[in-house]
């Protein structure tokens, strides 16, 4: 009855003020780090030493992550930088809290007047600030919660906003399954770029995740962007009108670990609606596809992906997580 309480809690408190859009920052819905970019770009329901996924599911929170530090950076897309920072600290008896940020710098652009003239050059930028709370009760779930402080600059204009992300989470620790239910980025642009104001990138995501115990494999579903229907184009590259099947897979990104809790991993991914919508027209462009590899080095672990978008752009992710409490050689 206690668990039923605070999940309705939660998804009534905020369905109700959430907003639903998709265009503002949507830099926040970029994969945290190399690993959930390498599994697909949208996994939510990866729980244990991974501090990178408490910038997406604040439920993802526990004693593994304890005093570890993650840094993340890709030379992203058209020459832009993005890079996240993500800190968790146990608190004991079951508390604990996270700090991250992530940043997109966008570069320089040429500033042109409606003539086209050149008349030199302007900037932007999109950041975010968070800090996140959880609290793991009745031994195999935890509840979390976070807000962030976004602001976007382009040239002369800013924008600012509240933002925050919630999730609740059931771990499993004798089956080695997780699921995930995270409601992110809802909240209040309290200063727009020109007066009129934007919603944010509100999304509904449902994760599981299930350890194999006959073989070195973990594989992660999840379903994602379910507060919306239809995510779809209305076309596919046919010309074709997209029907129900296609409808219902776009809402869905798979990946897989080879030798998960291990030193060394191997990591697959396909993300659905990527692979549908970046598709070229009788070409094998492998649009959707992602892969990488994590390994464990001392006190760090250096985890990289590959994300293929088009025939002509892809996106390569480097990540490296420190264990703080191992460097003075206290972890258990």
């Amino acid at each position: 009855m206690k668990k039923i309480t605070v999940v309705s809690a939660l998804l009534f408190s905020v369905i109700f003020y959430a907003q639903e859009g998709t265009n503002v920052y949507p830099f926040l819905n970029i994969p945290v780090s190399a690993r959930q970019a390498a599994l697909g770009g949208d996994a939510i329901s990866v729980r244990d030493y991974d501090v990178s996924f408490v910038g997406v599911n604040p439920g993802l929170m526990n004693i593994e992550q304890d005093r570890m530090i993650a840094l993340n950076y890709s030379s992203y897309l058209a020459g832009s930088q993005y890079g996240t920072v993500s800190f968790v600290k146990d608190l004991n008896e079951a508390h604990l809290i996270s700090f991250n940020a992530r940043y997109m710098d966008y570069g320089k652009m040429p500033r042109t007047d409606e003539s086209a003239n050149i008349d030199g050059e302007f900037g932007a930028m999109d950041a975010s600030l968070g800090l996140g709370y959880a609290y793991q009760f009745e031994e195999n779930w935890t509840i979390g919660g976070g807000a962030n402080f976004v602001t976007s600059k382009i040239d002369n204009y800013t924008s600012m906003a509240v933002v925050g992300n919630a999730g609740i989470t059931y771990y499993n620790n004798q089956s080695n399954e997780t699921v995930a239910l995270v409601f992110r980025n809802f909240g209040y642009q309290f200063k727009s770029f020109n007066g009129l104001r934007e919603n944010v990138a509100f999304r509904v995501d449902l994760g599981y995740t299930k350890i194999l115990d006959e073989f070195p494999l973990a594989f992660t579903i999840t379903a994602h962007d379910l507060q919306k229907l239809n995510i779809s184009q209305d076309y596919n590259n046919n010309g074709q009108e997209i029907g129900w099947t296609r409808k219902f897979a776009d809402h869905l990104s798979f990946g897989a670990e080879i030798f998960p809790q291990q030193a060394f991993n191997i990591r697959f991914g396909y993300n659905v609606k990527r692979g549908n919508e970046l598709a070229v027209l009788d070409q094998r462009s492998f649009a959707g596809l992602s892969a990488g590899f994590g390994i464990k080095i001392s006190s760090f672990r250096f985890d990289y992906a590959h994300v293929r978008y088009h025939n002509s752009s892809n996106v390569n992710m480097f990540g490296l997580t420190l264990d703080l409490i191992e460097v003075g050689g206290n972890r258990r």
